[in-house]
């Protein structure tokens, strides 16, 4: 008995180790731009700035974008100055802004929001899955890994939301919203979008291991080193 404990303790410490690699692919999903990645072929010049638009990459908070002018220089020459700015996503705008931005209606402001949300949560429960998986290897009791497992796989359901909110924001935006993302762009999910999937992976594989581990064992079935089934006794309470 002693020996399958051993195994299932190292594969409780690897899962945990996924789960906190997870948890940094997450960090660096939600606070970069790449998880949309748009070309416009040729540009899209924009009256307001006097720039053209050639590339543009959001993420859940903020959005960059590429733009360029053509001038000239004293000798004549054509100088293409290029230009990038990244600006955050207004997530509660007021009506006036809301009428006046094109880009934006309230189906879109909603998936922005949820996936928002989503993302934060997820990393709160991201934490508090790591505080009980912390205290699982150091008392390994079945009922704190089944926590534990429920923990991980509720992360990866807020991660699963929030991905699929975010598919479904570019597919409206894609539709409906061409002052968001013009009909000529090319675009295409970015490594952000990416991270994102493989942390839902690792939360869900850490879920299935530490609930698959959770049985409780008898103490009198197993070796005398078998601590696993010491931890899995009763505790009696005595004043």
């Amino acid at each position: 008995m002693a020996a399958p404990y051993m195994w299932e303790k190292r594969l409780l410490y690897s899962s945990t180790g996924g789960t906190l690699f997870g948890v940094l692919l997450h960090i660096i999903a939600v606070s970069t731009t790449h998880w949309l990645t748009f070309e416009i072929p040729g540009g899209l010049y924009v009256n307001a700035t006097g720039r053209v638009i050639s590339e543009v990459q959001s993420g859940l908070w903020r959005s960059c974008k590429t733009e360029f002018t053509i001038t000239r220089d004293s000798s004549n020459q054509i100088v293409r100055n290029t230009y990038e700015t990244c600006v955050r996503h207004n997530l509660f705008p007021t009506n006036t802004e809301l009428h006046r931005d094109k880009s934006t209606d309230f189906q879109y402001l909603d998936y922005m929001r949820t996936g928002s949300a989503f993302g934060i949560i997820a990393l709160l429960v991201m934490v508090l899955g790591h505080i009980f998986a912390i205290y699982t290897l150091r008392r390994p009791r079945y009922i704190l890994k089944r926590l534990t497992a429920l923990m991980h796989l509720m992360t990866a359901a807020c991660v699963l939301v929030e991905n699929e909110v975010f598919i479904r924001r570019v597919e409206y935006a894609d539709t409906h919203l061409p002052e968001r993302i013009p009909n000529k762009a090319n675009h295409a999910y970015g490594y952000s979008f990416v991270l994102s999937w493989m942390c839902f992976v690792f939360f869900v594989i850490a879920g299935i291991v530490f609930l698959l581990t959770s049985h409780k064992r008898k103490a009198d079935m197993g070796d005398i080193d078998d601590t696993g089934a010491e931890e899995d006794e009763p505790v009696a309470i005595r004043r």
